[in-house]
């Protein structure tokens, strides 16, 4: 097995690039839009339109992209296999650095998250990358189990991944950060599925859950954290406290009606700051209120078509370890999607999810990319059917015939 094939680059997934790229240029429109300070009608020119954009935050997002791509095209280029000893290494210096965030980490929305670096503007989230970390390792685990047994079977396996899950989880959930320990959880329950793991397993850890969550909403959750799911579940219950972000989001979505306002458009309640957090959590609010419920739900299709494809990638893949990787990353974008999506219509509890591609934010559009490089590492190895040489020069021969 070859470090680097080019032949490689003949099957490289332009369906999934182009579609990945189309996203990421649709959020620095919708940024562009969302950031602007807001306009009145009185812009007489493409300067004055110009005065009023922050470029600033589209700059950087336009660098997130740019690094996020250099780390994509270096996961995406060696063969996945070649990783597998530096898994490990990976696993353990995530795990670290969530670790020290409770020494050397800032605050920023309730969680002790971030190292943040003044001198250069940028802020590390290493609850982000612990997304990539426990994809590669449990996959790796899982796989080799899949290689022996033919699926996830023995009970010393299933502990495994599941603890090698647990320990980010809580380190993210002390932060407290429920939203990404969230987005581990699905992603352990996507590759325990991929792995044919027993049913009886499956209820017992549903069980487990519905068991756990009351006792967490009592023991462990702050009482910040029991406001936002009472007014999850009773939306009037703090309409201007822990329910004051969902009903403006709510409120900004409803503003675009069908067809939408459009962006950079006079009389947008996005850009008069009517919703918290526009260019990063809700920045799906910003977005239908430009291209209303056609738009916003052709961006939906867009995710989903996204996510098909890669099940797709990964029902092609060579081994169980391409498998299961392509389907964690799967798993990682749905959760992002149907959290954010669902916490800004009211159909989630409100974390701090992103909208990937799209949200503002450098350590996210890196997890995002790497995984997408994970994606097309996968697809450009999958078995390719050829054709012999016999069968080629009996081709050849028909066509003469012909």
């Amino acid at each position: 097995m070859s470090l680097y094939d080019k032949k490689d680059l003949k099957s490289l997934d332009w369906f999934t690039i182009l579609l990945v790229f189309a996203l990421v240029g649709f959020g620095l429109v919708a940024l562009l839009s969302v950031l602007a300070t807001p306009f009145d009608g009185s812009e007489k020119g493409l300067s004055d339109i110009i005065a009023k954009l922050n470029l600033d935050y589209v700059q950087r997002q336009g660098i997130n992209f740019l690094v996020g791509l250099a780390a994509m095209i270096v996961v995406m280029l060696f063969d996945y296999n070649i990783f597998k000893p530096l898994i490990p290494y990976l696993y353990i210096g995530i795990v670290g650095l969530l670790g020290l965030l409770f020494v050397f980490g800032k605050v920023r929305g309730g969680a002790q998250g971030w190292f943040v670096f003044d001198s250069i503007q940028r802020n590390v989230q290493p609850g982000e990358l612990s997304k990539v970390a426990v994809i590669v390792m449990v996959s790796k685990v899982a796989a080799r189990a899949m290689d022996s047994d033919g699926r996830l079977l023995k009970v010393r396996d299933i502990l495994k991944v599941t603890a090698l899950t647990l320990l980010p989880f809580g380190l993210i959930a002390l932060q407290p950060d429920y939203g990404t320990a969230f987005v581990l959880i699905v992603i352990l329950a996507f590759i325990l599925f991929a792995a044919r793991i027993k049913w009886l397993w499956i209820a017992g850890a549903a069980v487990a859950m519905g068991t756990a969550l009351p006792l967490a909403y009592f023991f462990v959750f702050t009482p910040d954290q029991q406001k936002r799911i009472i007014s999850f579940l009773n939306p009037e219950y703090d309409p201007l406290g822990a329910g004051y972000q969902v009903s403006t989001s709510k409120v900004v979505i409803g503003s675009g009606r069908l067809m939408g306002k459009g962006f950079f458009e006079t009389g947008t309640l996005v850009q008069l700051k009517y919703v918290p957090e526009r260019h990063t959590d809700f920045i799906f609010s910003g977005i239908v209120e430009g291209v209303g419920f056609i738009g916003g739900t052709i961006l939906i299709v867009a995710f989903f078509v996204l996510a098909f494809r890669w099940l797709y990638i990964a029902m092609k893949a060579r081994d169980n370890f391409g498998m299961l990787l392509a389907v964690g990353v799967t798993a990682m974008l749905i959760a992002h999607v149907f959290e954010n999506i669902g916490m800004t219509i009211g159909l989630m509890p409100m974390t701090g999810i992103p909208l990937p591609f799209i949200s503002y934010g450098g350590s996210n559009m890196l997890t995002n990319m790497i995984g997408v490089g994970i994606v097309l590492n996968v697809y450009m190895r999958h078995p390719v059917k050829r054709k012999r040489k016999s069968d080629r020069e009996h081709d050849r021969g028909d066509m003469m015939i012909g």
